[in-house]
């Protein structure tokens, strides 16, 4: 098949991997009607599916469809039920539909609509001999939800009953490079599971995918080799599948009856926000500051003016003395911070940008780690968010 592509392609390719269904081709296109159109023209003669995301919005910078029905060779026809279902949309957020939005009640001639939970825009489905046409929003949240709960039983009701499964393992605070040396004996090209490897700014996760004739044998075999893939990397495994690291620290903190507060300088809230993703976060999450500048940190935390003179406030002494101050303020079992130059601009030859200092404390003692990360301002506060969440996570599980 082949995924006109935008931002979304990397989700859109992952889910139909896991569906069996190979993605072979992934183009961008640009706000061009000609443009669009031959990237149609050419996905239909090399696939036989085609998924595509945005432009289906109501102004004239969006174009799908125009290209659809150049493409296709249909006229667009209004649909009276979906303009009401439009209408109700707007009314639900207590607003007047603009009358642009009419444009989306349009559709190509013997297309289905799809429906979008989370936007109003429709999505598009056209059958036509051996090629299956799908259009879906180009909002993240909106073509996520209509490709799993639109497209992909359309594509499992179109396709011969195969079982493929997929088992991911979640790590973090290793390297694919180190991860690849460590397991390189598991890796078997010719074997029955596939290993394959994913890294992104939180770590890397190692995609295990199996094509058995009985889905209990495909189960055995996976399981069997996660039992050799975790005996080899231990606690660089913080999770499977489609779990998050600040859920897992959720559950643990939970589950042991503890509480936390956090105070950020580099990440500008960033742990926080993490922590409050998770539904039910307010058992264990106390509460979150941002001591950004200085005084916020003498003031809130408590940091002595000379620490920060003596050691700077990009410090473990600094780190240490964050953790232990929103401990202290929040009166909670545990404290984290983190205290860094997320940069472009700020570094020194002796503190770079990208250097971090994360701190932890509890009833007992308090440490820090000190990390260095790259050059770009949000791939630092990412990683230092992440750095920050799994040294909780190593804490509890000691």
């Amino acid at each position: 098949m082949e995924l006109i592509a935008d931002t979304n392609s990397t989700f859109i390719a992952e889910k139909l991997s896991g569906e069996g269904i190979e993605v072979v081709f992934s183009t961008n296109v640009g706000d061009d009607v000609s443009r669009i159109a031959e990237a149609f023209d050419a996905a239909k003669s090399r696939a036989d599916v085609i998924i595509a995301t945005g432009g289906l919005g109501p102004t004239s910078d969006d174009l799908t469809k125009k290209a659809i029905v150049k493409v296709f060779k249909r006229k667009l026809v209004f649909h009276e039920k979906i303009l009401k279902e439009i209408e109700k949309s707007f009314e639900k957020r207590g607003q007047l539909m603009p009358k642009i939005n009419q444009n989306q009640a349009l559709l190509p001639q013997g297309a289905k609509p799809l429906a979008n939970r989370w936007g109003v825009a429709p999505g598009i489905f056209i059958e036509e001999e051996n090629t299956l046409f799908f259009a879906l929003p180009g909002v993240p949240q909106e073509m996520k939800w209509m490709l799993e709960s639109e497209v992909l039983p359309i594509l499992r009701s179109d396709k011969p009953k195969t079982f493929v499964i997929h088992r991911k393992l979640r790590t973090t605070g290793i390297p694919e490079s180190a991860i690849y040396e460590k397991i390189e004996g598991l890796i078997d090209p010719k074997g029955d599971v596939k290993i394959a490897f994913l890294p992104s700014y939180g770590g890397v996760d190692i995609r295990l995918t199996v094509t058995p004739k009985q889905a209990v044998e495909g189960e055995a075999k996976i399981e069997e080799l996660e039992k050799k893939i975790r005996e080899i990397l231990g606690t660089y495994i913080y999770g499977t599948d489609d779990q998050v690291l600040e859920e897992v620290v959720g559950d643990l903190l939970s589950e042991r009856g503890k509480t936390i507060a956090v105070a950020e300088s580099c990440t500008g809230g960033l742990i926080g926000a993490k922590f409050t993703n998770i539904s039910g976060s307010s058992k264990y999450f106390e509460r979150g500051v941002v001591t950004y500048s200085n005084q916020a940190k003498m003031e809130l935390l408590k940091v002595p003016p000379e620490t920060i003179e003596k050691y700077g406030a990009v410090s473990e002494e600094v780190a240490l003395l964050m953790a232990e101050g929103v401990r202290k303020l929040a009166k909670t079992d545990y404290g984290l911070s983190a205290t860094g130059i997320a940069g472009p601009t700020g570094g020194t030859p002796e503190k770079p940008v990208g250097l971090v200092h994360i701190g932890f404390a509890h009833e007992n003692d308090s440490f820090a780690q000190k990390f260095q990360f790259a050059e770009d301002r949000l791939t630092n506060r990412e990683r230092a968010a992440q750095a920050a969440l799994n040294m909780v996570r190593l804490f509890l599980i000691k």
